[in-house]
C-alpha cells in the first residue's frame, strides 16, 4: 500500500490519468508540430444503464510524429505490425506498427492504445496507419496469423488493398505456432538426431529438418546411395 501511495503521489492514480488524458494529448498537438492523434470515446453509463450527460468514456487512441512520418519515407516498404497486453488496473492492448531503415534498425511509426486485438480496434489502426503514416502504394505488411488483423486488412475503407500493398505473416509467428503445435513431435526430433549411428553423417537433412525415422533415411539404404 505505501509502494502504491508513493507511486500516486508522483503519477498520480490511474482514474486521474485517463481524466488528463485529453488535456494531454490536446497540449501535445499544441507543443510538438506534426503530431498526429486520432481518438473514439462512447458514451459513459451509470450503474442503472443511464447515460451520463457531458461525460464520455475513452475507447481508442491512435497517435503518431513528425519524425516517424517524415523518416518512414526513408525507410525500406515494409511495415509490421503487432500487439501486447497492457498490464495494470484497466486493461488494454498496445498497438505499434515498425518499419526497418536503410542499417537494417527498427524504426516505429505509428502507435496505438485500443480495448483488445478485435476486428474493429485493427481497423482503427490500420486506417490511420494507412491515412497518416504510409499512405504510398508498394507496401509489404507484415501480420501475425490473428484473424482480427486479417479481416480488417481486408474490410473496405481500411485503406490497404491487394492493388497497392501486399500482406504476409510474420516467419517468427509461424516458428512459434509450428512448435507450439508440434510440441512433442519435435522433443521425438532432437532425439532421434542424438541416436545417429556411428559412421552415418550428422549433418543428414532428414534428421536435422523433418525428424525422418531412421527406417527411411537414405544414409540407411545402402552404401551405394550414400556414395551418390
Amino acid at each position: 500500500m505505501a509502494k502504491q501511495k508513493e507511486i500516486e503521489d508522483l503519477h498520480g492514480n490511474w482514474e486521474q490519468s485517463y481524466h488528463d488524458l485529453p488535456k494531454l494529448l490536446s497540449a501535445m498537438s499544441g507543443f510538438l508540430n506534426g503530431f498526429v492523434v486520432e481518438k473514439q470515446t462512447r458514451p459513459l453509463y451509470n450503474q442503472q444503464g443511464e447515460m451520463v450527460h457531458h461525460y464520455v468514456q475513452f475507447h481508442r487512441v491512435f497517435w503518431t510524429f513528425k519524425p516517424c512520418i517524415d523518416g518512414f519515407k526513408y525507410c525500406k516498404p515494409i511495415v509490421q505490425v503487432d500487439g501486447t497486453f497492457l498490464y495494470g488496473k484497466y486493461k488494454g492492448t498496445l498497438l505499434v506498427a515498425v518499419a526497418q531503415d536503410g542499417n537494417n534498425k527498427i524504426f516505429p511509426i505509428a502507435f496505438a492504445i485500443v480495448e483488445g486485438e478485435t476486428a474493429d480496434a485493427w481497423f482503427f489502426f490500420l486506417h490511420y496507419l494507412k491515412r497518416h503514416v504510409c499512405p504510398q502504394d508498394g507496401l509489404c505488411l507484415i501480420l501475425d496469423r490473428h484473424e482480427s488483423i486479417k479481416n480488417a486488412y481486408t474490410r473496405q475503407g481500411s485503406g490497404w488493398t491487394p492493388k497497392n500493398s501486399v500482406h504476409v505473416f510474420c516467419i517468427y509467428h509461424i516458428s512459434q505456432n509450428f512448435m507450439r503445435h508440434f510440441k512433442n513431435q519435435s522433443s521425438r526430433i532432437r532425439t532421434e538426431m542424438d541416436m545417429v549411428e556411428p559412421g552415418q553423417p550428422k549433418g543428414c537433412s532428414l534428421y536435422r529438418n523433418v525428424g525422418h525415422s531412421k527406417k527411411i533415411c537414405p544414409y540407411r539404404q545402402g552404401s551405394s546411395s550414400h556414395q551418390a
